[in-house]
């Protein structure tokens, strides 16, 4: 009786023969309801809201503009004289390329850890550094006014991490004091040659102000420490040193690095056996929880640039998009040396994959996407790897080098 009245009051003639009977009426509901909800999970294949190339092109230029400023702690871009007329000093031009080597190998030898290494639990260790009142290493490697080194034992190193390919991070960790005024310092690696030979590369530089009270400054060496496990050295050294201007002149440090003093007599001893000397922290996956008997990482499965070059327009989901940005074309800028540009690179393309009728959650996910439109729960394509950049650049009159982190979108990949 209800539906019938219904369809009466409604003026719809007919319209118990086009439901028919209450279970055809039902069965109609829910096959609309099924098919809105596949039409859903069509929708839902990627809730990152796609854009066209030249908008995200522009939207990149400005992406990299603001983060070299903001790497570099620059309210704005310097203002520079016309480079034209700048000379190049060979040191600035050494310490460039020097950069540039130290960057490329870094990046060969760097593996890339699968999400089942990323699981397991790390082994935490502690290297001090060698005492500083040591007289094995002679004068050459003494405390000064502008320099502090660093030597580690490499062997102690290796009987905890056996394999190179283990180690997960490690960091250069001392305890410093000073006097509150703001010093760029600068950390080197020495690498050895034939011979006798060796040669201090720039690792990082690290702007500074450490007031009375102690604290603690650590830099990220992991790259390296994999250099020293796969090499055959006993020692490794690191040199802290204040920055050197384009005049060749270092000012005196500012800052105390506590256990790196040369001290005599009983008080030497006890200041070799300080806590708070300068010490390696590192984390490395044990050889038990390692995923393989060789301990050899798999890269990941994420589209790098050469893969995406090869894909035609129609079957690019999530891939690298090469793309070259000009220092002053695109940005308007003349403060930067070298190099004039660099592919920057970016991630575009659908996430559909995680979306197919197998996904058990890809329905509850297109109606939850159904109530939710401006959220986004579907994956986006992302950077996966991503490469630093080296840079000469001038304020001033005065040029500097940097190694800017993260500024080469390598892969791509959903998340």
């Amino acid at each position: 009786m209800g539906s019938r009245s219904y369809a009466r009051h409604g003026g719809v003639s007919g319209a118990p023969g086009v439901f028919g009977s209450p279970p055809q009426a039902a069965g109609w509901v829910f096959l609309l309801l099924v098919a809105l909800q596949q039409f859903c999970s069509v929708v839902a294949f990627s809730t990152c809201k796609t854009l066209d190339m030249d908008l995200m092109k522009r939207k990149r230029i400005e992406a990299i503009r603001g983060q070299i400023l903001s790497k570099l702690k620059f309210p704005k871009p310097p203002e520079v004289e016309d480079l034209e007329t700048q000379v190049l000093s060979e040191e600035v031009m050494a310490i460039y390329n020097s950069t540039l080597e130290v960057i490329r190998e870094m990046v060969a030898d760097e593996p890339q850890e699968t999400l089942h290494e990323e699981y397991y639990a790390k082994e935490v260790h502690r290297f001090m550094m060698k005492s500083a009142d040591s007289n094995s290493d002679g004068n050459q490697y003494k405390k000064d006014d502008q320099n502090v080194y660093f030597a580690f034992e490499i062997e102690p190193i290796r009987k905890a991490v056996t394999d190179p390919n283990l180690l997960y991070r490690a960091e250069l960790r001392m305890q410093a004091s000073g006097r509150g005024q703001e010093q760029r310092l600068e950390l080197y690696q020495q690498k050895h040659h034939s011979g006798n030979d060796s040669t201090w590369y720039y690792l990082q530089g690290l702007s500074v102000k450490v007031k009375s009270e102690k604290e603690w400054l650590s830099f990220d060496v992991t790259n390296v420490l994999r250099l020293w496990l796969a090499s055959r050295d006993n020692v490794g050294r690191f040199r802290l040193s204040t920055h050197c201007s384009c005049d060749d002149v270092r000012s005196d440090l500012s800052i105390q690095i506590e256990g790196t003093t040369d001290v005599r007599g009983d008080q030497g001893s006890l200041a070799g056996r300080s806590k708070h000397r300068p010490y390696l922290l590192i984390m490395a996956t044990t050889p038990e929880r390692a995923d393989s008997a060789s301990h050899k990482r798999r890269k990941r499965a994420a589209p790098d640039a050469e893969f995406c070059s090869s894909q035609s327009a129609e079957a690019k989901n999530c891939c690298v998009r090469r793309f070259y940005i000009d220092f002053r074309k695109d940005l308007k800028w003349k403060w930067i040396y070298e190099p004039k540009g660099y592919y920057a690179n970016f991630c575009m393309g659908p996430c559909p994959y995680l979306w197919s009728s197998d996904t058990q959650y890809s329905k509850v996910l297109a109606l939850y996407n159904l109530h939710n439109p401006s959220a986004s729960a579907a994956p986006c394509c992302v950077p996966d790897e991503l490469e630093p950049l080296g840079i000469i650049y001038y304020v001033g009159r005065q040029a500097k080098v940097e190694q800017l982190s993260n500024m080469i979108v390598k892969s791509c990949r959903c998340s």
